[in-house]
């Protein structure tokens, strides 16, 4: 029999309508954090402890992202890199687009998945110093540092743990555009993007 893709397997509380792309819901009612695999659905732990403080951006809210168009996010991750933390929003422009929107101590990087044929060599990459061409722009690596999930909640296109803990580096490169990267054991992503004035994100 199928899975109920409405209800929460653990506490069998409602779960909201899940977008096309979402793979993870967190449940309101108990903490916990679902993962939908192929119209199965199964506990995955605990969605953590997300502090509120002030947002630049918030679920569900619209966002103007300077010249880029009108934001909303569905989804929100929190990183703990020691000496802070920063967020990762998912969610789309109202022309359908998906982006990942980072904020962190006030500034924000809109970024897409770089396909995976333009990756950067890893080895280079993650070395604090490195250069590396990309889409014919040389990229200076300026962050490597571990970061740790310690929060999510919305709707997410891939699964994530509070706990897991990965590896990224931030590369940049003239006209204020972003590539960063993401190892942990057994895996790898790669994002490119641009960063946004503050000042241009402002309630839609």
């Amino acid at each position: 029999m199928a899975a109920d893709l409405r209800s929460c397997p653990n506490c069998g509380g409602a779960l909201p309508r899940l977008l096309a792309h979402a793979r993870m819901v967190d449940c309101e009612f108990c903490g916990s954090s679902i993962v939908v695999d192929d119209q199965v659905v199964a506990k995955a732990g605990e969605a953590g402890e997300m502090l509120d403080a002030p947002e630049l951006i918030g679920l569900g809210r619209a966002v103007q992202l300077g010249d880029f168009g009108i934001f909303t996010a569905t989804g929100h991750v929190r990183y703990d890199y020691g000496r802070g933390h920063w967020d990762e929003y998912h969610g789309s422009f109202l022309t359908g687009d998906l982006v990942w929107v980072s904020v962190d101590e006030g500034d924000v990087a809109m970024q897409t998945p770089l396909p995976k044929s333009e990756w950067p060599h890893a080895r280079d990459a993650f070395r604090l110093g490195g250069e590396v061409t990309v889409r014919n722009i040389n990229w200076r690596v300026s962050e490597v540092e571990n970061a740790t999930c310690v929060a999510f909640r919305g709707q997410l296109p891939e699964p994530v743990a509070v706990g897991d803990v990965h590896m990224y580096a931030n590369l940049s490169a003239p006209g204020g555009l972003i590539l960063s990267g993401e190892r942990w054991d057994g895996g790898m992503a790669w994002f490119a993007g641009q960063w946004i004035d503050p000042f241009e994100v402002r309630p839609a």
